[in-house]
């Protein structure tokens, strides 16, 4: 069975599809190395601003696959194999399961073990940009394979365990968003949530 998409919703993926491949396409030059260096480092409040763009850009993108491949109906799997580098998944295949500390009667009367500071965190208050652009890689690679996403969450959707979390990102409600915004972005969680228990086989 095909999912119909709403017409606002469709109205919506289309803005932001292309305004979202804009922003990561501006994004990968504003962190990328000059001349094929080191990644940059930005200001730890820069850095903190693109990152929170980027869990918005990467819940968008995830609702909107999910909309897009329920609404395109039952249709052969491709037969590419190239590897996926956006995790179109926000729930884990098998619950993560923390390995407990080792059982250590004296462990809170010994001092912290000496750490070295994160690779990304310098005293200049200056953060690589590195992970960034980690995760601005994978969202243009969504772009730049289209079909090859739709095809691979047209197969998720298919799995008992659906892709999308049913609570709403915290991205959707970050203090940045207008009002309108959040409530557009509640209405695309709320159609993906429809969008991917319907049945297309």
């Amino acid at each position: 069975m095909t999912f119909l998409i709403p017409s606002h919703t469709q109205d919506l993926i289309s803005s932001w599809w292309n305004s979202v491949k804009d922003a990561v396409a501006g994004l990968v030059v504003r962190c990328s190395p000059a001349g094929g260096g080191p990644a940059p480092r930005l200001s730890r409040i820069e850095a903190g601003a693109i990152a929170t763009a980027l869990d918005i850009f990467e819940a968008l993108v995830r609702r909107m696959l999910v909309v897009l491949s329920a609404g395109r109906g039952p249709r052969p799997m491709s037969t590419g194999r190239v590897r996926l580098l956006f995790r179109i998944d926000e729930l884990p295949a098998e619950p993560v399961i923390r390995v407990p500390r080792a059982e250590d009667p004296d462990y809170c009367l010994k001092p912290p073990p000496e750490r070295a500071l994160p690779s990304g965190r310098a005293p200049d208050g200056l953060v690589s940009a590195a992970p960034l652009l980690r995760r601005l890689a994978a969202l243009a690679h969504v772009f730049d394979n289209a079909e090859l996403y739709l095809d691979a969450m047209q197969a998720r959707l298919g799995a008992p365990l659906k892709p999308l979390a049913s609570p709403q990102p915290p991205a959707f409600s970050y203090p940045a968003l207008t009002p309108g915004q959040a409530t557009a972005m509640q209405h695309l969680h709320d159609v993906a949530l429809e969008a991917q228990h319907v049945d297309s086989s």
